[in-house]
C-alpha cells in the first residue's frame, strides 16, 4: 500500500511546471485510492450464508455504529456464542478517512439526512427555516462522519448518574471502560496520568497533524490572558480550559470504530454481519424478545431468532423507534397508531442535544498571511497528504481547538459552555460554503458570509451549552417501519439556555479585547440577518434573534430510552441495560444516558458499549456454566 503512494507521489512530483505537478497530483490523489482505500479490511456481508442455513444465534444486535461495532467485537470473543450484527449502511468510504471531509459526508449516502419537526423559535436562518440532523449511515456509524473529538466528560457527569439511581456509573467505575478502548501512546498517558489513559485498547487515539496552528495560538495566549489555562489534554484531571483535543484518528487518517473494532475480528466463524438490512421490529413472546424483523437490501423480510438477547445499538433516533413499533413506549402514544401496547414506558422522552450557532465570527484582515486558493490546496495540500499524512487534509479546520469555560466564574472547576473554533483565511470560500451547507444556512445567510470572507479572514466561535435544559422528544410518525419519526429537540426552549449563551458572548467580548486578539485588528462581524436588523448589533435581544436563526445541532443527542432504576417513571432500561418490564432485551447506545456529559459524545458512547458487553458477560457466562 505504501509503494503505492510512494509511486504516485513521485510520479507528481517528477513534472518541471506548476501546471504539470498540479494536474500529476490530481492524478496522484485519485491514483492513492490504492492507499486509502481500505474496503477489504472489513468484514464481509454473510447474508447469503443466513439465507441458506436459517440460522438461530445467541445474541442479535441491532446497529452496527460506534456502539454495535463495539458489542459485536467484545461479545464474539466468547468461542461458543454466535452473534449477528444487523446494520443499515454499507462499508465507510474511502472519503470519510479523510478528516477534512468530514462536512462534505452530509446529505450524501452515508448520512441518514434527518430532519426536524419546524419550530418558530429555532433554526429560522435554515433553507426552510427547518435544521437537520447528520447522522452516520454506514458500518462504524457517526464514528464514520463525525469529528473525531474524543473527550470524556468530567467526573461530575457520571457521578451525577450514579446519584440518579444508577448504580455502578460513578465515575470511578466507568473509567476503567474509558480507558478499555483506547490506544494513548504510552509515553502520553504515563506522563498525563495513567489512570485517565487507555494504552492497550484498539482505538488509536492521537492529535491532528496539522500544518499550522497559527490561529490556534493565537486563541490560546488570549484565553491565558484571561487567566484561562492551556490543556494538553481534556481526558485528565482537569476540565476547564483551551486546548487542542486528542481525536480518533491514526496518522493523519480517521479510524472509525468498525475499523477500530471489527476489521481485526473479520475473520471470526462466530459474527455474522448483514449490511444494507434494517431491523424494523423486535419478535416478541408475550414480554420476552425472541429475535428481530429485519428488511433485507432487496426488501425480503425475514426473521431472525435469538436464543439469549436482542440488543438495540440504533442510535438515539432509531432505538426508541424500533422500541415504539415492537409495542414498548407510551401507551397512550402508542395507541394513536394502533400498536398494542406492551409496557407502558417514555420512550423516546429526555432527548437532550448539544447545539452550537454559527452566527457569531470575529473578522481582520491578515496582513502577514496569503490569501487562500484552492490551487495551492490541491498542489500543497494533497502533497503534504499524500506524502506524509499531515497538512490541511489531515485536519478539520481548526475544529479540533476546543474551549471549555464556567461562564459565571472563569476559576471554576466545571464548565457550562464549550467552545469550537472555525478559521477562514482570506479566499476560503470552498470549505467556507461546505460547512455552512452542513449546516443548512439558508442562502442569504450563507453569501453574506461568503463575501465576507472573500476580502477578510472570518474565524467563527461556535458555542455550546453543555448541561442543556431544553429536553426534546423522538414520536412516531406512523405504524410503517420505512416512515420516519418526528424530531423535536425544543432548542433554547428554557431560559437558562439562552443566558448561558448570553454570557458567552460576554467572555468573547473580553477575548475580543487582550492583546492578543487586538495585535492583529481583530472587531465582530455584524452579521446582517434580515429579521433581526429592527435590533442594535450586540445586545441582548439581537443575539437571542441570532440564535433563533443559527442554532443548530453539534450532533450529540442523546436519552431517549433513559437509564434508570424502577422507580424512575422516566427511565427506559435499568443500569444493567435491561428494558424495564421486557425479558432478554437490553439497549446499549447513546441513547441510554440520563444526562448528556459536559462533552463530545463519541467517547461516552464507546465506554457505554464496553460496560454493557461486560454486563452481559457477566449475566451469561454464569448461565452457560451452570
Amino acid at each position: 500500500m505504501e509503494a503505492c503512494l510512494g509511486q504516485s507521489c513521485a510520479l507528481a512530483a517528477s513534472g518541471t511546471s506548476s501546471g504539470l505537478l498540479f494536474i500529476e497530483l490530481v492524478r496522484a490523489l485519485l491514483g492513492a485510492q490504492c492507499a486509502l482505500n481500505v474496503d477489504n479490511i472489513y468484514p464481509e456481508d454473510r447474508t447469503t450464508e443466513l439465507l441458506d442455513e436459517n440460522l438461530e444465534f445467541d445474541f442479535i444486535i441491532v446497529g452496527g455504529g460506534t456502539a454495535g461495532s463495539v458489542v459485536a467485537s467484545r461479545l464474539s470473543e466468547v468461542n461458543n456464542w454466535k452473534i449477528l450484527l444487523i446494520e443499515e449502511g454499507k462499508n465507510p468510504s474511502t472519503m470519510s478517512r479523510i478528516p477534512i471531509m468530514l462536512l462534505a459526508l452530509q446529505h450524501t449516502e452515508e448520512d441518514y439526512k434527518y430532519q426536524l419537526e419546524p419550530n418558530e423559535n429555532y433554526c429560522q436562518g435554515m433553507k426552510e427555516k427547518i435544521c437537520h440532523w447528520s447522522k452516520g449511515k454506514a458500518l462504524g456509524g457517526s464514528s464514520v462522519t463525525n469529528a473525531m473529538l474524543h473527550v470524556h466528560g468530567n467526573d461530575r457527569d457520571y457521578n451525577h448518574w450514579a446519584k440518579m439511581g444508577n448504580d455502578g456509573w460513578s465515575y470511578e467505575e466507568i473509567l476503567p471502560y474509558f480507558r478499555k478502548s483506547e490506544s494513548y501512546n504510552a509515553e502520553f498517558a504515563a506522563r498525563l496520568g495513567s489512570k485517565y489513559f487507555g494504552t492497550n485498547g484498539p482505538l488509536p487515539i492521537r492529535k491532528f497533524n496539522h500544518s499550522s496552528n497559527f490561529m490556534s495560538n493565537l486563541i490560546m495566549q488570549a484565553a491565558r490572558e484571561l487567566g484561562i489555562p492551556t490543556l494538553e489534554t481534556f481526558n485528565g484531571k482537569d476540565y476547564v480550559g483551551y486546548g487542542e483535543a486528542d481525536g480518533t484518528l491514526d496518522n493523519g487518517l480517521r479510524v472509525n470504530a468498525a475499523e477500530a473494532f471489527l476489521a481485526p475480528v473479520k475473520d471470526r466463524k462466530n459474527l455474522y454481519i448483514i449490511k444494507s438490512a434494517r431491523g424494523q421490529e423486535i419478535l416478541m413472546s408475550g414480554k420476552k424478545a425472541t429475535g428481530v424483523r429485519v428488511k433485507l437490501n432487496n426488501n425480503q423480510i425475514i426473521d431472525v431468532r435469538a436464543t439469549k438477547e436482542v440488543i438495540l445499538s440504533a442510535g438515539t433516533i432509531e432505538t426508541p423507534q424500533l422500541l415504539m413499533l415492537s409495542g414498548i413506549g407510551p401507551k397512550k402514544h402508542l395507541a394513536e397508531f394502533g400498536i398494542k401496547n406492551l409496557v407502558d414506558l417514555q420512550v423516546g422522552q429526555n432527548l437532550q442535544d448539544h447545539a452550537l450557532s454559527f452566527g457569531v465570527q470575529i473578522v481582520f484582515e491578515n496582513k502577514t498571511g496569503q490569501e487562500w486558493k484552492i490551487s495551492d490546496f490541491f498542489l500543497d495540500s494533497s502533497y503534504d497528504f499524500l506524502m506524509h499524512r499531515k497538512g490541511e487534509l489531515a485536519a478539520t479546520g481548526g475544529i479540533d481547538l476546543l474551549g471549555f469555560l464556567n461562564t459565571d466564574d472563569l476559576s471554576a472547576k466545571y464548565p457550562n459552555i464549550e467552545f469550537h473554533h472555525a478559521h477562514f483565511p482570506r479566499g476560503k470560500v470552498l470549505p467556507l460554503d461546505t460547512m455552512l451547507n452542513a449546516f443548512g444556512a439558508s442562502d442569504d445567510l450563507k453569501n453574506q458570509l461568503l463575501e465576507e470572507a472573500s476580502t477578510k479572514d472570518l474565524l467563527f466561535f461556535l458555542m455550546t451549552t453543555l448541561n442543556p435544559k431544553s429536553i426534546g422528544e423522538v414520536k412516531l410518525q406512523s405504524n410503517n417501519p420505512n416512515d420516519r419519526v418526528k424530531i423535536i429537540p425544543n432548542y433554547l426552549k428554557h431560559s437558562d439556555d439562552v443566558n448561558t449563551l448570553l454570557k458567552g458572548i460576554e467572555f468573547l467580548r473580553s477575548l475580543i479585547n487582550t492583546k492578543a486578539m487586538q495585535s492583529i485588528g481583530v472587531k465582530w462581524n455584524k452579521y446582517d440577518i434580515p429579521n433581526c436588523r429592527n435590533m442594535e448589533f450586540d445586545t441582548d435581544d439581537y443575539w437571542k434573534c441570532n440564535f433563533k436563526h443559527t442554532y443548530n445541532t453539534v450532533y450529540h443527542a442523546v436519552g431517549t430510552a433513559k437509564m434508570g432504576p424502577k422507580s424512575d417513571e422516566k427511565a427506559v432500561v435499568d443500569p444493567r441495560l435491561k428494558v424495564h418490564g421486557i425479558e432478554r432485551l437490553r439497549v446499549i447506545d447513546a441513547s441510554i444516558m440520563p444526562k448528556i456529559p459536559s462533552a463530545n459524545i463519541n467517547s461516552a458512547t464507546l465506554m457505554i458499549a464496553e460496560k454493557g458487553s461486560d454486563m452481559i458477560k457477566e449475566d451469561w457466562t454464569e448461565r452457560d456454566e451452570l
